[in-house]
């Protein structure tokens, strides 16, 4: 007998609850403010994906806003003075990234904010004068981009910028000459080293943050997949349950039109899964019932036409003129003209016969009283 966590399972442990009332404090603030709205409870996968993706981006603005911020001080006090102005210059292109992000254009901020942070180290690299050992740190600032690249884009660009990196490193250890002999001196002897550690650190981070986007993204899509296939399963669920009970009320029908009633009708609901069955039903069964009482009425017509031949055939027996009586069938109008009478004057010798206006109302409407 298994008795693993999974036994037992039903669709319904998927289906997502009712929305709850907004939640209130300065994230969902913040996310009201620079992030797609919730979606709703019924949204599709991809709706809900791109209000994550959203989300995710106004996360990260908000972290580099306060980063930036934060990091004025410490700008004001090194010793390159272009430090403060890629610092402030980020800015702009954060607020603009907010404005891509309400505007469902969520990849094209991920790669403003890219290009202008990479943009931004190249430039506070290449202004590091005197170029000295403190500056090599610099180098390991270039991961920020990456992360950028695997969490904004997607996640096989973080090679791209790795890429990038790499180059730009490379050239700056070959080309930015140290104005300090010693550190020229300890360069030029240990160069391969110190070349290694920034070009290792680009590709861990690179390799390691792919495998981590990747994968949780291959979770999203299997979450959002078996969420799917429990919605459907639960919709099937109710169409199946709706179908029996169509079902069974046709079934119900058929019974008693089979036992004479037929007026018995199927009931018809255009939101119902078998409507147009239903529907294809009635108007067989209407056809039926005036076929019906067509059959009663041409039953009735050939049972007066025998008896008027009887009567007649009776009245040349005896050489006498045949008197027809009526038959309240359209084979009244013909007595009326073979007796030369009037049919209102034939009705009268039988005080039971109904008017000719009335009879032709019936004959109109399908419907003949027997005799």
């Amino acid at each position: 007998m298994d008795n693993s966590p999974h036994q037992g399972w039903s669709p319904n442990e998927l289906i997502e609850p009712q929305e709850a009332a907004p939640k209130k404090g300065f994230l969902q603030w913040w996310y009201r403010l620079t992030a797609l709205p919730d979606p709703p409870a019924n949204a599709s996968v991809v709706a809900r994906e791109a209000a994550r993706k959203s989300r995710l981006l106004s996360v990260i603005v908000g972290c580099l806003l306060i980063s930036f911020v934060a990091f004025i001080p410490g700008c004001l006090a090194l010793p390159n003075p272009y430090v403060i102005v890629v610092d402030l210059g980020m800015l702009p292109f954060c607020i603009i990234a907010l404005f891509l992000n309400r505007a469902k254009k969520p990849t094209l901020a991920g790669i403003l904010l890219t290009v202008a942070f990479e943009a931004a180290l190249v430039m506070v690299v290449l202004t590091s004068v005197p170029f000295d050992e403190p500056s090599l740190q610099q180098y390991e600032l270039f991961v920020f981009g990456e992360l950028l690249a695997v969490s904004l884009i997607a996640p096989g660009s973080v090679f791209a910028v790795a890429g990038f990196n790499i180059l730009f490193i490379s050239w700056s250890l070959f080309f930015q000459t140290p104005k300090d002999p010693h550190f020229l001196m300890v360069l030029q002897s240990q160069f391969a080293p110190i070349w290694v550690r920034p070009v290792a650190v680009q590709f861990l981070v690179a390799g390691v943050t792919y495998l981590w986007v990747s994968g949780a993204q291959k979770a999203i899509a299997r979450a959002n997949q078996a969420e799917m296939i429990a919605k459907l399963e639960h919709e099937l669920a109710d169409q199946k349950q709706e179908l029996e009970a169509g079902i069974q009320q046709i079934l119900e029908t058929h019974v008693q039109v089979a036992n004479g009633n037929l007026k018995a009708r199927a009931p018809q609901t255009q939101d119902s899964v078998l409507w147009q069955i239903a529907n294809a039903l009635n108007n067989l069964l209407v056809r039926f019932q005036r076929a019906s009482q067509s059959e009663r009425e041409l039953q009735i017509l050939q049972e007066a036409i025998i008896r008027s031949v009887r009567y007649v055939q009776q009245a040349n027996a005896y050489r006498q003129k045949p008197v027809l009586h009526p038959t309240k069938t359209p084979l009244d109008q013909l007595i009326a003209v073979l007796q030369g009478q009037e049919l209102g004057s034939v009705n009268a010798a039988n005080p039971n016969s109904q008017p000719l206006s009335s009879r032709q109302s019936r004959n109109n409407q399908g419907e003949w009283p027997s005799p």
